[in-house]
């Protein structure tokens, strides 16, 4: 008979402790004069960029309604000229602990025993800013208003602060900050007041964002959906459909099926008509920024 000897097995388990996710978002603002006249002209101070480069084109879009709604006319000849620079710098690496745990089987019958241990990791450090400098077009030495937003975080795109940062500015334009302030946006206030554009009375401090934000993304897919009718009936559909599916953060389709297996004459909905639809369907998803994509969604498929 062949001896027994106990089997020691160690497993090494790593987790990243998670990051706050309300993060400082800081604020600089100076005012020594509102111009009485605001036609304005924007002076870009990017070394790397030009107006005519996409990143520029897309960030003004967003910036221009924001101006409009403070007075500025954006025409030339101009009285005001606003010096702008925005984008994204390096500013450190931090150190982030990690939980590491250790199980331990002494016996293959025993319950395992954790032995927790920490690891650091090196994690680079980057601000997101717009700067917004206002200045008499025939006295550019004499500054009328000037206004700084910031936001520090791991993300090197500028993109995934950009709307928090023109949230602030457009509160801080021509208004004087007294000091710097640095202090948590939380998600409640700026998918209010900023996504939904939600005056202070119309919003409520018990809001849910994430459940909001995943209804909000479903109601504009449904929309283009809806748009796209015509491609789902080519497919063979003889009737409008409920699917489940579900999205990966890069807004792609890990899977895909219709919510009842039998469509109302009993039939089973065939291979040929499935594959139709889904590649009809794909290319209607945006990426889901926010959203958690462990979750299943589900759309109706019309059929006109």
């Amino acid at each position: 008979m062949k001896k027994l000897f106990p089997v020691v097995l160690f497993f090494i388990v790593g987790c990243q402790l998670p990051i706050e996710k309300d993060i400082p978002v800081s604020v600089d603002s100076y005012l020594r004069k509102v111009p009485a006249v605001k036609t304005a002209i924007i002076h870009l101070k990017n070394e790397k960029m030009s107006k005519d480069d996409i990143e520029y084109l897309q960030f003004f879009d967003k910036l221009k309604p924001i101006l409009t709604a403070k007075g500025y006319r954006l025409t030339n000849p101009a009285a005001v000229i606003l010096r702008l620079e925005f984008g994204v710098k390096k500013e450190k690496q931090v150190s982030i602990k990690s939980a590491i745990d250790t199980a331990e089987y002494a016996h293959p019958v025993d319950e395992p025993s954790v032995l927790p241990t920490t690891q650091y990791n090196r994690l680079d450090v980057y601000e997101k800013y717009i700067t917004l400098t206002a200045v008499q077009a025939d006295k550019a030495e004499q500054p009328l208003w000037k206004t700084t937003v910031s936001l520090k975080d791991y993300a090197s795109d500028f993109r995934s602060a950009q709307d928090k940062l023109l949230y602030l500015l457009s509160h801080f334009i021509e208004k004087d900050s007294g000091q710097q302030i640095s202090a948590n946006l939380t998600d409640t206030e700026f998918y209010q007041r900023y996504a939904l554009n939600f005056s202070a009375a119309e919003a409520s401090a018990l809001f849910v964002t994430e459940p909001e934000m995943r209804r909000r993304y479903l109601r504009e897919l449904q929309i283009r959906v809806d748009a796209h009718a015509a491609d789902f009936k080519k497919c063979g559909l003889t009737e409008k459909r409920e699917i489940a599916f579900t999205i990966s953060p890069f807004g792609t389709l890990p899977s895909f099926g219709f919510k009842e297996t039998f469509n109302l004459s009993g039939k089973p909905i065939s291979e040929k008509i499935r594959s139709c639809i889904a590649q009809y369907f794909e290319p209607l998803l945006e990426p889901p920024h926010g959203l958690d994509t462990t979750q299943p969604m589900s759309i109706v498929i019309p059929i006109r």
